[in-house]
């Protein structure tokens, strides 16, 4: 079947994928069992896990209410041919999947299948009235996104090891496999020959370093770490292998499994499994965690849905075991999946779409992004629309055209990102996207300095978009905090001329009859826009840093430049500007946390926009607020890290971050596992739901003061 044809199907079959019937199952066998071809000989898939799951979940139900058995199925079976480009080698035992759910209340069903079966032979576990309870332990651990890998082992020496092919069959990589450090090529146990099967990772960091090798080489860049590791293990030349930091995790010893195994290992629960991989010197996983009953593991699983763990490796969920392994042996297996295990997927992140368009978007500072408009698709719980491909080299490398068929990521909380094309299904009707040579908002030719990927439009003074993004970034909520006056009006404005830079916003009221004239602005609403720019006139000196737009300044460093300003200037204000202007890179670089680079941004700035700050700070008079209002305690807070939410009072959000920051402590926006304190006052919301679900210590105003000695 062509490429093309098969997504063709694919992307039908998905679009009704709710409706799907029993005169549809041929169909869905067809396409998987091509969509296994392409993933597992070709390492090439052209749509992404999720869309892959659904539709094999899709058929086993359809089979299941049919009742059709057909041992040719992808659902019992994967039927693919091993690649060509290696020797074959065929598996002691298969290499079969993990059955697998991306719903959190499935793994209830998961623990009622298995009691259903132990009480079929007779192993009453049902409760504790007079009947005898067999409790159901479980362990945890990550799910590798890699590649599926079994060394064999004769007396203690590495002999041979296989990729999982098709999980009867698969390459022998032996030479590679010895490259991998993590790989022991000998192991403490000789009395048999033995299989032990693992994942191979890329951290993330290595697959970073080889795709800008591989970008500066004019090569084709990995579309994400699994199949860089896949392509890194399956080299002709295994000192390229030997080159990429490939690591693998052991997570299987079929022998161990046996009952002869466990017996002759002593070995009892899968902990103790792992404990045994570990002594025969491989890498320990760097996560697992064992749960008494059913509800101890769905909190730790929901924990971990709400917040990932992170690692220098892909994960894409969790696997979830019995603990006990003499209850592995009494349930089996089925052809596809063992009976004891079940994959946890987290919702997805990486997807397949259509990239409908590339605009030219135009930054506060004149960079120009190409972002791409993309077919709406839900990415980890978010519809995404648009995705940025960073630069114009960049998208040049990708080889990305419109009308292309792209895989997108969206890693925790940044923005989308385009990783590429599907090149495999283009149809002849995309078009290739060539770089602007003028802005698309006011038409001046685009500059690129030398040894610089950004282009950028030098007219900073008269680019509608600009001022527009620097007018929104200084009247933001870390600027000047001129929150009557939205995103939206400020276009309006910019558009009617009354608001062309910075100053401008000062002496917006002289245009207060035309404002008026203009369709939804009334007398209250124009007064209201009036006295928060009246009342920004006083902004903290912090914010004014911030409101400025300098590049790599945001609030953290706005408030240590402001923190070092106020010390030249001893609270003179009128001194500001001067000591600004005076500001060297040498000095800047002396402030903890200020880089190189962010303090040549700073320096650079000043200088180059001189004029427009004494304007400025004409108009406006920044006030001090360090240490004002409250004095820096030695103790309490240091090193610990902090969200606020809800409301107080007597004090304000902002300055109780500002408390927090002049005793050491870290401000941060959101609630994860790794924040000491959430600090609650009135209606606090889901912030602190959250903080109880992932066991954050929550206190009020009065635990902050008591931490610090108030």
């Amino acid at each position: 079947m062509q490429i093309s044809e098969l997504l063709s199907k694919t992307t039908e079959l998905l679009s009704r994928i709710s409706s799907l019937s029993e005169s549809d199952i041929v169909s869905l066998q067809e396409i998987l069992r091509e969509h296994n071809r392409l993933y597992y000989t070709e390492q090439s898939p052209i749509i992404s896990d999720s869309e892959y799951d659904r539709l094999f979940q899709t058929l086993k139900n359809l089979e299941e209410q049919y009742g059709i058995w057909d041992i040719k199925s992808p659902t019992k079976r994967i039927d693919v041919l091993v690649s060509s480009q290696f020797q074959k080698g065929l598996h002691t035992w298969p290499m079969i999947s993990l059955d697998n759910t991306y719903d959190e209340n499935d793994i209830a069903d998961f623990e009622g299948r298995i009691r259903n079966i132990l009480r079929q032979k007779n192993l009453e576990i049902g409760n504790n009235d007079g009947i005898p309870y067999f409790p159901l332990s479980y362990a945890m651990e990550l799910k590798f996104d890699g590649l599926g890998l079994s060394l064999t082992y004769r007396d203690g020496e590495l002999v041979r090891a296989l990729t999982r092919g098709n999980g009867v069959e698969g390459e022998d990589v032996t030479i590679n496999a010895l490259q991998i450090k993590s790989i022991p090529r000998s192991i403490p146990f000789t009395s048999r020959e033995v299989e032990i099967r693992g994942e191979v990772v890329l951290p993330i960091s290595e697959f970073t370093r080889i795709n800008r090798e591989r970008m500066e080489t004019g090569e084709k860049v990995f579309s994400n770490p699994r199949n860089a590791a896949s392509g890194s293990l399956r080299q002709l030349d295994y000192t390229i292998t030997a080159s990429r930091k490939l690591a693998f995790y052991a997570y299987s010893f079929p022998y161990a499994e046996t009952e002869e195994g466990r017996k002759d290992l002593n070995i009892t629960t899968y902990r103790d499994y792992l404990s045994l991989l570990e002594s025969f010197g491989f890498t320990k996983t760097p996560y697992i965690y064992s749960a008494r009953n059913l509800e101890e593991l769905q909190s730790e699983i929901h924990r971990l849905t709400l917040s990932r763990p992170v690692f220098d490796f892909e994960i894409d969920g969790l696997v979830i075991k019995l603990n006990s392994l003499s209850l592995w042996y009494m349930l089996g297996t089925t052809e596809h999946h063992p009976r004891y295990a079940i994959a946890y997927k987290f919702p997805a992140i990486h997807v397949r779409t259509k990239l409908l368009a590339i605009v030219h978007s135009v930054g506060r500072t004149g960079v120009i992004t190409p972002v791409a408009i993309l077919e709406p698709v839900n990415v980890g719980g978010v519809t995404v629309s648009r995705a940025t491909l960073h630069n114009y080299d960049e998208l040049a490398k990708k080889g990305v055209m419109e009308g292309d068929q792209v895989f997108i990521v969206r890693a925790g909380e940044v923005i989308p990102e385009v990783i590429g094309p599907i090149a495999e299904v283009r149809d002849g009707t995309e078009k290739s996207i060539i770089p602007p040579t003028a802005c698309p908002s006011c038409g001046t030719p685009l500059v690129r300095d030398a040894g610089k990927v950004a282009l950028y439009c030098p007219a900073r003074a008269t680019c509608p978009m600009q001022t527009s993004g620097a007018l929104k970034s200084f009247a933001g909520k870390h600027g000047a905090n001129i929150l009557t006056l939205g995103d939206k009006i400020i276009d309006i404005f910019i558009e009617q001329g009354f608001l062309t830079d910075f100053i401008s916003l000062y002496h917006l009221g002289e245009w207060s009859d035309k404002i008026l004239a203009l369709e939804g602005f009334k007398e209250k609403k124009l007064q209201n826009i009036l006295e928060s720019i009246e009342t920004s006139r006083n902004m903290p000196l912090a914010n004014f840093f911030v409101a400025l737009g300098i590049p790599q300044v945001g609030r953290k460093t706005g408030k240590l430049l402001a923190k070092y300003v106020n010390e030249k200037i001893m609270g003179n204000r009128e001194l500001i500007g001067e000591v600004c202007f005076h500001l060297t890179y040498e000095e800047l670089e002396q402030i903890h946390d200020v880089g190189p680079a962010t303090a040549g941004s700073i320096v650079y700035y000043f200088e180059e926009n001189r004029e427009m700050i004494m304007k400025l700070l004409h108009e406006i008079h920044p006030v001090i607020v360090m240490g004002d209002r409250f004095q820096k305690k030695e103790t309490g807070l240091n090193g610990k890290s902090f969200c606020v939410t809800g409301s107080f009072e007597s004090i304000s959000r902002d300055e109780i971050h500002t408390f927090i920051e002049q005793n050491d402590g870290e401000v941060r926006t959101s609630v994860s596992p790794k924040l000491n304190y959430l600090i609650v006052g009135s209606d606090a919301g889901s912030k602190k739901a959250k903080a109880e679900e992932l066991g954050v210590k929550i206190l009020d105003l009065e635990g902050l003061y008591e931490l610090v000695g108030e």
